[in-house]
This record gives structure tokens, sequence and C-alpha cells, in this order.
């Protein structure tokens, strides 16, 4: 019984909060987006790397990218909480300085981090952006720098998080900006109560963030593919598979994707 009432609660809320468009244009969005730019290890072109957009740019895709702080309050196009991985600073990023991270070149090839404003700049509105904003011990410090530097920008954007309370200080702060949630699934995830894997699963933080979009981790997409009959606006990450490409590109409106030819 305990259940059947949380599972109807879930279904409440995601009903009330669906859909949340809220006039906006989400048209540019549709279809194929890179994931962290169009990257290529065998061509070292790397992730969230200047070399990366621009072959996305060139190929006039739109770009999932991610943001995060640095020691010294900059903001950088970078996905790992740690330089581990893609610089070989086995360090954590909000305890580098720009001028650290800046001073490697990111995983085997010639590039360097791109501050955010370097990123935009380079964008120039010549294609769409989906901005992950990762979660981090400053996330208001984090959305207020982003909002700021996005003020000034006119190409088009949305903003996206694992995170309600991010997309709720934009819906506090910035509601002309789109939001999109991003979902996947952490049933599993024993660390947590059953009611909050249950909400974060399944979209049940709608009613506090109220995004204009969710963005659904692509395993877990089918669950959410009634939502576009409520006109709701679906996006799935991270694609790498072409066949799940062509039997379900008809079923989302926007597709994140990676070394996928299309």
């Amino acid at each position: 019984m305990e259940w059947l009432i949380i599972i109807s609660i879930i279904i409440l809320i995601i009903y009330v909060s669906f859909p949340h468009r809220e006039g906006k244009d989400l048209t540019w969005m549709k279809g194929y987006c890179a994931h962290r730019g169009l990257h290529n290890k065998e061509l070292y072109i790397e992730e969230n790397s200047p070399s990366a957009f621009q072959r996305a740019i060139d190929a006039g895709l739109n770009i999932e990218m991610d943001i995060r702080i640095t020691k010294d309050e900059q903001l950088i196009v970078f996905h790992d909480s740690d330089g581990k991985r893609m610089l070989n600073i086995d360090r954590n990023i909000e305890q580098l300085t720009l001028e650290e991270i800046q001073s490697v070149t990111i995983g085997n090839s010639k590039d360097k981090v791109l501050t955010f404003v370097e990123f935009l700049n380079l964008v120039s509105g010549k294609v769409g952006l989906i901005i992950e904003i990762k979660a981090t011990s400053q996330n208001e410090r984090v959305c207020q720098c982003c909002a700021e530097i996005l003020d000034g920008y006119t190409g088009n954007f949305s903003i996206c998080s694992f995170r309600p309370e991010i997309l709720h200080w934009f819906l506090k702060n910035r509601k002309h900006f789109i939001r999109g949630q991003l979902i996947e699934s952490i049933l599993g995830d024993r660390r947590h109560s059953t009611l909050v894997r249950l909400l974060q699963s399944f979209n049940g933080f709608a009613f506090y963030a109220k995004p204009n979009y969710l963005t659904i981790e692509f395993h877990h997409a089918h669950v959410f593919f009634w939502i576009r009959i409520f006109k709701g606006f679906l996006c799935v990450w991270t694609i790498r598979d072409k066949n799940w490409m062509e039997k379900n590109k008809h079923r989302v409106d926007a597709i994140i994707f990676e070394n996928v030819k299309i």
C-alpha cells in the first residue's frame, strides 16, 4: 500500500507539472546534438575541446557541453570534477586556478581548456547550445556567474542540470532562460531513501524546478515517451548506437549523441 501511495503521488506531481514550455521556442533544439562537441580520439580531438566544438559548428550541429568553476571563480568548459582523466592533474577542478588548468593540454590533443566566455565567443550563435551545469560546492555562485555571462549572449541556448535546485535558481532569477531537467534512473542506489529515488528517477521534482524540457538517459527514455502527448519536449542522452537512434528518433525531439555517423 505504501508503494502504491508513493507512486500515485509521483504520477500526480508529474501530471500537474507538465508542460512548462512557458511560450518558449524550443524548435531550434530539435534534431541531433553533439555530446561535448564532435570529438574523435582517433583524430586526437578530445571532448569539450576547441577542435571538437569547431567540428560541430562546421557540421551545423547543436552542442552539448559542461561548465565548472575554478579556484579563482572562472567558469570553464569541462566535465569531470577533477583533472586526472583529461588533464593528467590529480586534483579537483575547484582546487585549481585557471592558469594551472590552461597550462596543460586536454588528453592527447594540443588543445587547452576554454573558459565559458571563450567558448561562447567561438560559437557566436552559429549553433544552439545545451549547457549542463555540473553540481559543485558552489552551485549558487556558478549559476550567478553563468547567468551574468549569458545575459550578453544572443545565440540559442538552454540550461540543464541533474540538480533541481540549480534549475530552481534560474526559475527565480532568469525565468526567461530555457531550463532542462537531466534524469537518470537511481532506483538501485541505496544511498537514498525510496521516496528520493522515485522522485529523482521520474521527474518528481518538477513542481520545484519547473523544467521546460526533459533530458533522459536513453536506457530510461521509454518511461517518458508519453510526455510528448502533453506537448512536453523530450531529449535523450547519450546515444552511441546507430540502431537505437534509427528506431527511436521519431519518439523524441532531440538526440545527444557521440561516435555515431549521422
